[in-house]
């Protein structure tokens, strides 16, 4: 398997032989048209340690968590060793927003105690289905409703919150502005 970014852990991994009518947006025909969609991808994500910081609210104010967190890793010269990622926990059509959880979360190159409301995490290594949101970034539910249950449609079990990844701490304005998604999957 070659490497996409090694620095934060993605590597190049199996594609659908076929993307799956359900991830397909579809024309005014009613059929499934692959022009549009981004490919969907399996691969592995390597094990990570991250420094992390939940969030509880709209998925809009995660920009905010994530420059906290960076200031925070910075003052206490942590080195940042891949891309930032959010993780996002509930479905906001489901969940009232005063409710939804999200964390910031920035792969470091050491372990390191937690601080108050700063913590540090180990993400195993993991299968994951990996797409990208085409679109503003408003509208992420285009891309995360067809992407999800696509994947439950295919016998695929959603094994922990969707990840969405950063080029910089700058670029995290919520879900969808994001140039990469990973879900971690399980066969059922």
């Amino acid at each position: 398997m070659g490497a996409i970014a090694p620095h934060c852990g993605l590597r190049a991994g199996k594609t659908f032989s076929t993307v799956p009518s359900a991830l397909l947006p579809l024309e005014q025909s009613g059929r499934p048209t692959a022009m549009s969609m981004p490919a969907v991808k399996f691969t592995t994500a390597a094990k990570l340690t991250v420094a992390s910081l939940e969030r509880r609210g709209a998925y809009s104010g995660i920009d905010q968590t994530m420059r906290s967190l960076k200031s925070w890793i910075d003052s206490k010269g942590i080195e940042q060793t891949g891309y930032p990622f959010c993780l996002f926990y509930d479905n906001p059509s489901e969940t009232p927003e005063s409710r939804l959880r999200s964390e910031a979360c920035i792969p470091v190159a050491r372990a390191f105690h937690p601080e108050g409301e700063f913590k540090m995490k180990e993400f195993p290594e993991t299968q994951v289905a990996e797409t990208r949101h085409l679109g503003a970034p408003e509208e992420f539910a285009r891309t995360y409703g067809p992407f999800l249950e696509g994947l439950l449609n295919q016998g695929y079990k959603l094994a922990g919150p969707a990840r969405e990844y950063y080029m910089t701490v700058s670029d995290v304005k919520g879900p969808g502005s994001g140039f990469l998604i990973q879900q971690p999957v399980s066969k059922k």
